[in-house]
């Protein structure tokens, strides 16, 4: 039972960014900065050969001190979570790396400790650069093992296993790979940070391990300390220290409803996703790592929907990126789904991630108008080429569909297309199994596409709509930039009028058009997908009891109905105002759960 001495306390509410939803109520344990300041220190031209074995024998005992925290990660938490640490031990085999290092010791003679601190700013530097925020996010990983050869150098042992209370809430500036890897995850009911963002190993972890998480929350203004009660909701992305017994009253209740709802969700989510007048909508997965399988089962997704296979190169594994490691990933891929299927989206990846292949490393003035998706891989082709050998190879089962992002052109999906069907050829000739007709489709997801979208249907095979680009193209609107969030609106008439052309055109053209945005997770936005015909949907795994539930509870005629009306509307908020008045009066029971957040069970 909480002390209600708490009570002349002030309760504190912290917004931060929702990356792993869920409700928990418990202790903070709050963790400072890891690591020690490096402070120079000039040495003698003799001194540099004891630098450099100094530095030789950190690295031997952090390697072994990453390798013994990654077995014990295998042990407590699995495989699919220890992973985060091989990118760690691969950096401290890195000869380069280590060779700028002991130059820097031997030409500016100074301490190791100097040494590292200025190749790790070296990287940080470019890391700050790249355009996109999951390989950006990777920097933490390079501080991280800066950190842990710092304090190797002091002879400070890190691989103590630290024991939690149980209820847990960790609270951090950010939380490394590693540290995380040294606590007791067991005991862990949240995660709160100020660092990180929805790729981060601690957003992956809090997901996978089902626990609510929030990031990008201010501390730096707030008295914050070990012990303080705390209120963390995943869902609404808040952080609440020292809750009055009303607060946290209000949370259980509203934990406990939410388990019970989403309970009969889970139990109704096994079966088809059938409109009130008959009509089944398929619901499929999105999924970003082969360890959420178990949840594309559980949650009953029809096949996966979309796969971003770029999470192969963000997670830093190079034998990943081979032929041969990618073959592996996409054959288990089609091994779980069976007929339902997978669709394999190619690399949708920046220049920032292979500059030495494309442009020699050169920043980008505008990367998010720059070398990305389709035309990174058309313009990298060896890449392009591996990564469509290693899908044809795992398309044995007839069940594996490609693509392409970023898509502009109708001679980008040609060239895309020739080079399918060169290797097709090649391992047919070689007496291989392959699937000769795999599907080759187009991410609709800028306006260009929107515009030429009837040439488009005569050289895809299929077309999804991808709507966070998409919108984020046609408003002009960074939705990661607190500054401009605000008008990112997937109900403003221009987005609306433009999905209205996308359905239009490929009704008229008879070619298969899904959703795999997130416009597709969200309830209110599925009643306006479902009116314009579109009868694919694809969102994350945990979103679809929910959006099951909403479809069954929807009449089409009168979805459709309520886009027309809602044509003839001049704002967002005008629009979606109306959408929810209609469902409070023509669907209440369904409406009530609108406000339900998907809980961890």
């Amino acid at each position: 039972m909480f002390s209600s001495a708490k009570e002349s306390v002030l309760e504190t509410v912290m917004h931060g960014l929702a990356i792993s939803p869920g409700i928990a109520i418990g202790t903070v344990l709050y963790i400072d900065a890891q690591g020690h300041q490096a402070l120079l220190q000039h040495i003698e031209l003799s001194q540099v050969s004891r630098e450099t074995r100094r530095l030789n024998r950190a690295v031997v005992l952090a390697r072994y001190q990453l390798n013994e925290l990654k077995a014990r990660m295998e042990n407590e938490l699995g495989h699919q979570h220890a992973y985060i640490l091989d990118a760690h031990i691969l950096m401290l085999d890195d000869k380069e790396l280590f060779k700028n290092i002991k130059k820097t010791i031997t030409e500016q003679l100074v301490n190791a400790e100097w040494a590292i601190k200025i190749e790790l700013e070296r990287f940080l530097t470019a890391y700050a650069a790249i355009s996109d925020r999951y390989l950006r996010q990777r920097g933490s990983d390079i501080e991280d093992v800066a950190r842990r050869l710092t304090d190797a150098l002091s002879g400070k042992k890190q691989t103590q296993n630290n024991r939690l209370p149980a209820n847990t809430i960790i609270v951090a500036e950010d939380v490394p790979a590693s540290v995380l890897a040294e606590l007791d995850m067991t005991h862990v009911i949240a995660v709160a940070t100020h660092a990180g963002g929805w790729a981060s190993h601690t957003a992956i972890i809090a997901r996978s391990l089902r626990i609510p998480a929030i990031v990008g929350v201010d501390l730096k203004n707030h008295i914050l300390t070990t012990g303080n009660t705390a209120v963390v909701d995943g869902g609404d992305g808040l952080l609440i220290v020292n809750p009055t017994d009303t607060t946290v009253r209000r949370y259980r209740d509203l934990h406990e409803q939410r388990r019970r709802n989403f309970r009969d969700f889970l139990v109704q989510s096994k079966g088809p996703a059938v409109t009130s007048d008959g009509q089944e909508i398929i619901i499929r997965a999105n999924v970003e790592l082969v360890s959420e399988l178990d949840a594309v089962k559980r949650f009953g997704a029809q096949g996966i929907g979309l796969f971003r296979s770029e999470f192969i190169f963000t997670n830093m594994l190079p034998q990943a990126g081979s032929e041969d490691g990618q073959y592996q990933i996409y054959q288990r891929l089609s091994d779980s789904v069976g007929q339902a299927g997978v669709t394999i989206r190619t690399f949708d990846l920046s220049e920032d991630k292979v500059p030495l292949a494309i442009t020699g490393g050169e920043i980008e003035v505008n990367p998010a108008l720059g070398l990305r998706g389709i035309r990174l891989a058309l313009r990298n082709e060896p890449m392009f080429r591996t990564q469509i050998r290693a899908i044809v190879r795992a398309s044995q089962r007839k069940n594996v569909r490609i693509i392409l992002p970023m898509v502009t052109s109708t001679s980008e999906v040609r060239h895309a297309r020739s080079i399918v069907n060169e290797t097709i050829k090649e391992f047919v000739a070689k007496g291989l199994d392959v699937d000769r007709n795999i599907k080759v489709g187009v991410m609709v997801e800028v306006p260009s596409a929107v515009m030429i979208l009837d040439q488009l249907t005569r050289e895809a095979d299929f077309l999804s709509l991808g709507t966070n680009d998409l919108i984020q193209y046609i408003l002009a609107v960074d939705r990661n930039n607190k500054q401009v969030s605000y008008l990112y609106q997937p109900l403003h008439p221009a987005v609306l009028q433009s999905l209205v052309w996308v359905a239009r055109v490929a009704q008229a053209n008879k070619a298969t058009l899904d959703v795999c945005g997130e416009m597709a997770a969200n309830p209110i936005y599925v009643v306006v997908l479902l009116g314009l015909g579109i009868k694919q949907l694809s969102m994350t795994p945990a979103a679809i009891p929910l959006i099951k539930d909403a479809v069954r509870a929807i009449n089409l005629s009168a979805a459709q109905k309520m886009v027309e009306n809602a044509l003839q509307m001049s704002s967002a908020q005008e629009i979606e105002d109306y959408i929810c008045e209609e469902l409070a009066t023509k669907f209440p029971s369904f409406y009530a759960n609108l406000k339900w957040r998907n809980p961890i069970v």
